[in-house]
């Protein structure tokens, strides 16, 4: 595990009387027993206990963190990237320093002064210089960064505007400034202006390309997009280094634990199974409780995944099941093998009785934002099989919008976010194996934002009060997050150097993560309302 900031270990389980929004990862030193400032029932219950020298209640996951890595690490991992090589066309900037007078360089006069008089909407500016390259003290280079940043939302209005020939020029320009090895800025406006390059195309000449097909989840179509096996190395490998995605994951299986960790029988339901790590973070906190409780008995867990590529989903299956084996954990594992979310009906699944049923959504269900009567219907197929939980994870964002400058503006906010973190966690810019996890995620995301509209369009992000709408329609109600879960994202967060730039948010019961300010992520939790 990485040291935290001060070269100490995490604070302990008796320093958790904070209140995990208050608390900043680098914040001060903590009072003895301050009160706790939420309205989360399970941590007035600790606050009173810990006023009357009780031990809080404890169901935290964070023990296993250690056993839960190295188990991922050495079953996936291990000597993978050694086969990796460059990316095809890799893209190089001649020049990755910027400077004003080269942006403008071959650019007539008068797009020159529209540039100029161009004002980016939503705080963009804003967002570049607080967010990307913030580390750089250079004087002057921050302003011309935003400058690049200009020119890409200049062309982009163009294309609004259908002013295609005026925004080539622009988008080309554009495309020689930018690079994938560059700085945060030159690599999002590198997939940005690859983006508004092949709209222009497919607007003019009905030109089509593959990199930009439709994308309706990383689950279902990552098998068209690279090979499989090679993204479940990447997916691994950055499932346990990245801070955020630990800290979604365990604050989600935490929610599921406090909703149905006691019940003798637990049936999990994941939408979207990539790697499979979280479940082994759950199958040892089974394991561990029951060793060292003389009162928990041995509990029945079932995994029942949803997926396009079974042969994946049968490897994923086998790893945990070796593992529940070694664990003496009664396991059962189960296959639904479907297209798309689409298909999605309530016979697939056997849910029974004696079963207390889980939902695990992680950014699944944004591939139905499309059509809001099928997302509803989907949410109520769900609603009938009684989960006592269903968490979802999004990305917080607003790139659902019908008007392309609009959807364009929000992609430049909330992407910079995206780049600068991998550029504080990666240092190193010639890492071939962040150039691929950028165009794969990152890129083909932005790509199929900007390139495509209706059905077509299947990356809608959209932000926790739109998907608060949805579910409550569904006849879902929103669940707050347990004590241990947001303190615990709080202890995961000192974990990593990088913690100090995220916080955490509360919106309603939602926890929103963020990056230096800008929303990354959300996580919630629902139930049926009876």
């Amino acid at each position: 595990m990485v040291a935290t900031d001060n070269g100490t270990h995490p604070l302990s389980p008796s320093d958790c009387s904070v209140n995990p929004f208050l608390w900043e990862a680098d914040g001060p030193e903590l009072d003895e027993h301050p009160v706790i400032a939420t309205d989360d029932s399970f941590a007035l219950l600790n606050n009173e206990m810990l006023r009357s020298g009780e031990e809080p209640v404890s169901h935290s996951l964070f023990e296993i963190f250690d056993f839960n890595e190295e188990i991922i690490n050495s079953d996936m991992m291990s000597g993978q990237f050694e086969d990796f090589s460059e990316p095809e066309n890799l893209h190089v900037a001649a020049d990755n320093s910027l400077h004003g007078e080269q942006i403008y360089n071959e650019i007539p006069p008068k797009l020159c002064d529209q540039i100029m008089n161009f004002q980016g909407g939503n705080g963009v500016g804003t967002s570049i210089n607080n967010g990307l390259d913030c580390g750089v003290n250079l004087s002057g280079e921050e302003e011309e960064r935003v400058q690049l940043v200009q020119l890409v939302l200049a062309s982009g209005e163009m294309i609004g505007n259908e002013e295609y020939d005026d925004a080539a020029l622009l988008v080309s320009k554009c495309k020689k400034l930018s690079s994938q090895l560059g700085s945060p800025t030159q690599r999002l406006v590198y997939y940005i202006s690859d983006a508004l390059q092949q709209r222009i195309q497919r607007n003019t000449l009905g030109i089509s390309n593959n990199a930009a097909k439709p994308v309706s989840n990383l689950a279902f179509e990552i098998d068209s997009l690279f090979d499989v096996n090679e993204f479940s190395v990447l997916a691994a490998y950055y499932n346990s280094v990245l801070p955020y995605i630990k800290l979604l994951q365990f604050t989600s299986v935490q929610a599921i634990i406090d909703a149905v960790g006691n019940e003798k029988r637990i049936h999990v339901i994941d939408l979207a199974m990539r790697t499979g790590s979280q479940w082994t973070v759950l199958m040892e906190f089974l394991a561990h409780r029951a060793a060292t409780s003389t009162t928990s008995r041995r509990q029945f867990l079932k995994i029942t995944v949803v997926g396009r590529n079974g042969e994946e989903l049968r490897k994923i299956g086998k790893r945990l099941e070796e593992l529940a084996k070694s664990l003496d954990i009664p396991f059962s594992y189960k296959m639904v093998e479907i297209q798309n979310l689409e298909e999605i009906k309530e016979g697939l699944f056997t849910v029974k009785s004696s079963e207390a049923l889980a939902v695990y959504a992680p950014i699944i269900l944004r591939s139905l934002l499309y059509d809001p009567v099928l997302l509803v219907d989907v949410l109520c197929i769900f609603k009938k099989l009684k989960p006592r939980i269903m968490v979802a994870v999004e990305v917080e964002a607003k790139h659902n919008s019908s008007c392309f400058v609009n959807r364009l503006r929000e992609v430049l906010y909330n992407y910079c976010a995206f780049f600068d973190m991998l550029d504080v966690i990666f240092p190193d810019r010639n890492d071939i194996k962040r150039v691929k996890y950028e165009e794969l995620l990152e890129g083909n995301q932005i790509r199929n934002i900007l390139v495509f509209e209706g059905k077509e369009r299947t990356i809608r992000h959209v932000t926790s009060d739109v998907w608060r709408v949805f579910f409550t329609e569904a006849g879902f109600k929103e669940m707050s997050f347990s004590f241990h879960a947001l303190y615990q994202a709080r202890l995961l967060l000192k974990e990593y150097v990088s913690g100090q730039y995220y916080t955490l948010q509360p919106d309603g019961h939602a926890i929103i993560v963020r990056w230096k300010g800008t929303p990354l992520m959300a996580v919630s939790a629902w139930t049926v309302i009876k």
